[in-house]
């Protein structure tokens, strides 16, 4: 098995967004499909060919065995770039319209509330998923050795990731790699691990 970590592309955009939106698929449905999956996954095809913001390319890793892409990950910390929510955003309201991105910023602020941001000395990992058929052979755990490893480029001390209550399976992932409950706030728990001197 070959397995490549690479910074994603657009062209990365039919593997990388279902596996984006398996990352979170009830949260993100709720939000930018207000219940429908299909409204979900077409404004994510949007939003990662714009390349910027929270859901674009440019803010992604891809994770591929041989040439194809079984892995997605996205890492952000205190210091995001200064257009990254405009670019959001924005992506938001050019494919919504601006009537339906009022309802959909308004469904995001619910859940926002209960997500925990990174301090200024963590690094926040989020978008984690790894596709059915390439479970259990070493992609999650490469996808969290990128995240440590840009931990350390921006000398943060600690790496935090929130994680769905109901998500048993992704909460002993996280522990099985030295991940703990740190903080709660329903439907999610903040899981937190030191990133390891070198």
């Amino acid at each position: 098995m070959n397995l490549n970590i690479r910074q994603a592309t657009a062209a990365d955009m039919a593997s990388a967004v279902p596996l984006l939106l398996d990352s979170g698929e009830q949260l993100l449905i709720d939000i930018f499909g207000n219940g429908e999956r299909d409204s979900a996954y077409q404004y994510l095809c949007y939003a990662w060919s714009n390349g910027e913001g929270q859901y674009g390319f440019k803010n992604h890793w891809v994770a591929c065995i041989d040439d194809d892409v079984v892995g997605l990950m996205t890492c952000w910390h205190d210091k995001l770039p200064a257009d990254f929510d405009r670019d959001t955003l924005s992506s938001i309201t050019e494919h919504f319209g601006l009537d339906q991105s009022i309802d959909v910023v308004m469904r995001s602020q619910r859940f926002s509330a209960a997500l925990h941001p990174p301090l200024a000395t963590e690094l926040g990992i989020g978008h984690l998923s790894v596709a059915a058929g390439a479970r259990r052979q070493g992609v999650g755990r490469a996808l969290l050795r990128v995240a440590e490893k840009t931990a350390r480029e921006h000398k943060k001390f600690a790496m935090v990731l929130d994680v769905e209550v109901s998500n048993e399976t992704a909460r002993r992932f996280y522990k099985a790699l030295g991940f703990g409950e740190h903080q709660h706030a329903a439907p999610f728990i903040q899981m937190i691990r030191a990133v390891p001197p070198l």
